[in-house]
Order: structure tokens, then sequence, then C-alpha cells
């Protein structure tokens, strides 16, 4: 036993830290409370990780709540001042997910080659609407 701390001691002397005691010399109340607070310090960590990410969920909940509620009014302000561009638009919007839908149906026909010109074409003119 003697010669157990004296070599810890040794240890300890020459790098400077303290070594540590050796397990029979420890209790069980000691490996107990350690335990407990190993414990309450990883609670603590993750309910502090809990908080931090429910904070920043909540930031970026409210702000895609104000762009969308912003896009919405400044669309429903372009509708109500240009109501036939938006009939148009929204025609135009509807024959182009129409001939998708149709030529998702028909599989790799004679209509998928009339399907990609259709929509790029009704994108050009919806973008020209809106600048």
């Amino acid at each position: 036993m003697e010669n157990t701390k004296n070599l810890s001691d040794q240890a300890s002397k020459s790098t400077g830290t303290k070594a540590a005691a050796p397990a029979s010399h420890t209790s069980g109340g000691d490996v107990a409370s350690l335990a407990a607070s190993a414990t309450q310090r990883a609670r603590e960590s993750v309910q502090s990780a809990y908080q931090e990410t429910k904070q920043v969920v909540n930031d970026a909940y409210g702000k895609t709540t104000e762009a969308l509620t912003e896009t919405y009014d400044q669309a429903r302000v372009y509708g109500k001042e240009n109501p036939g561009k938006l009939t148009l638009i929204a025609f135009g919007a509807g024959i182009g997910i129409g001939v998708l839908v149709a030529s998702g149906f028909s599989g790799r026909r004679r209509n998928s080659r009339f399907t990609e010109p259709i929509v790029n074409a009704l994108s050009q003119v919806a973008l020209e609407f809106f600048r």
C-alpha cells in the first residue's frame, strides 16, 4: 500500500500534477456524489442547449412569418391595382401546371417536346409582368 502511494507521489512530482487516489481509497459516497454532479452538469447542459435551440427556432419562425406576410400583402396590392394582369398570370400558370400534369401522366410521348417551351414562355411572361 505504501509502495503505491510513493509511486503516485513520485509521478505527481515529475509531471507537476496531482495523482488520483487509488480506487481502494475512495468511498462509495464520493463516487455517488461525483456521479450525481456529472449527471446534474449534463442535465444543465442539455437544458441550456434546448433553450438555445428553442430561441433560434422561434426567431426563424418569426422572420419567416414576417416575410411571408409582407409578400402576401404585396401580391394583394398588385392584384387590386392590376386585376387584368393578375388574371392573365393565373391563367398562364394554370395552363403551365396543366401541361406539366398532363405530360406526367402520358409519359414520354409527343407532348413532352412541347412542355418545356410552353412552361418557359409562360414563366417569362409572368416575370415580365412582375418587373
